[in-house]
């Protein structure tokens, strides 16, 4: 099956609902402009990188690849506190966590994953959505020996748990982030095993494993201008300008890159030498050292 089949019909999308403004007595109707934006708002929240609900729908495409597990590849764990201080940046981080447990779990890194879950719950609580996260859940599942895959169905149905927890208007902001969070982590996990891809495979098979990394990112294109409209429908001001001048760039960087075209004449130096995955790779990088820096 092909990768991109994988990513947009295997995995769930991340949909979050908006409860229906129902009429009530003194209340007002929701007039029909109100309604429109808020449908905008929905449809492009589940456009944004199809699967995102399933922090795990990653690794997937990891497996595809041979990828091994990557040292210091997650974000580090004492740095909770810090995160959980402010509403916004627990939201942005939750999301990164959520994808960091999926990628311990893949790899049997099952006491990291459970260390890191409890810190997750610790965000989650700073955004009112500890319920989500059940505690002693997780463990019994690691405890008993599930398998990864196992462990990847209890992260979605908590990732789903978090998408009915955020159906409320009143907290698009915090879905947004999320998905913002989830979707910075997973480009970096793909782009960090670009950089890190070992060379002890044959030539023709390594180069055809890097590109389904390669396709996994390319398709993150419309994902990413979707994101980019949300984050500044929920901007306060010049709220975040540092970081959505960056995504910005990233967008652009994308723009000018005509990737349909480098992936149909592929070659084994698209990879290594392509212009536009460099950048990529940097700016993505630059993302993330963004969101969970602690100063």
């Amino acid at each position: 099956m092909k990768i991109t089949r994988i990513l947009f019909s295997a995995a769930i999308m991340v949909a979050v609902l908006f409860t229906s403004c129902q009429q009530k007595t003194g209340q007002q109707k929701t007039t029909q402009s109100e309604t429109e934006e808020i449908d905008e708002f929905q449809r492009k929240l589940q456009n944004i990188n199809p699967g995102l609900e399933d922090p795990s729908i990653v690794m997937v495409v990891l497996d595809m690849a041979g990828a091994e597990y990557i040292d210091g590849l997650v974000v580090p764990m004492e740095n909770v506190d810090y995160y959980a201080q402010k509403q916004g940046r627990a939201a942005l981080a939750l999301g990164i966590y959520t994808v960091d447990i999926a990628y311990l779990v893949s790899y049997y890194k099952n006491d990291e994953a459970l260390i890191k879950y409890e810190r997750a719950r610790k965000l989650a609580a700073a955004i009112g959505l500890v319920s989500s996260f059940e505690q002693g859940i997780f463990e019994r599942y690691v405890t008993a020996g599930a398998d990864p895959d196992t462990l990847r169905k209890n992260l979605t149905m908590t990732a789903h748990n978090i998408d009915v927890e955020m159906s409320k208007g009143e907290n698009a902001r915090h879905a947004v982030l999320f998905v913002t969070g989830e979707f910075i982590e997973k480009m970096y996990i793909l782009t960090q095993v670009i950089t890190q891809f070992p060379d002890d495979f044959p030539e023709e098979v390594r180069y055809q494993l890097l590109r389904h990394l390669m396709i996994a990112i390319v398709e993150q294109e419309e994902a990413l201008n979707y994101l980019i409209s949300l984050l500044e429908q929920i901007r306060k001001g010049d709220e975040g300008a540092k970081f959505m001048a960056e995504m910005n760039d990233l967008k652009q960087i994308y723009t000018e890159a005509n990737f349909k075209e480098k992936i149909a004449n592929w070659t084994p130096q698209t990879v290594r030498t392509g212009e536009y995955m460099k950048r990529i790779i940097s700016q993505v990088e630059r993302l993330r050292n963004d969101i969970i820096a602690t100063e």
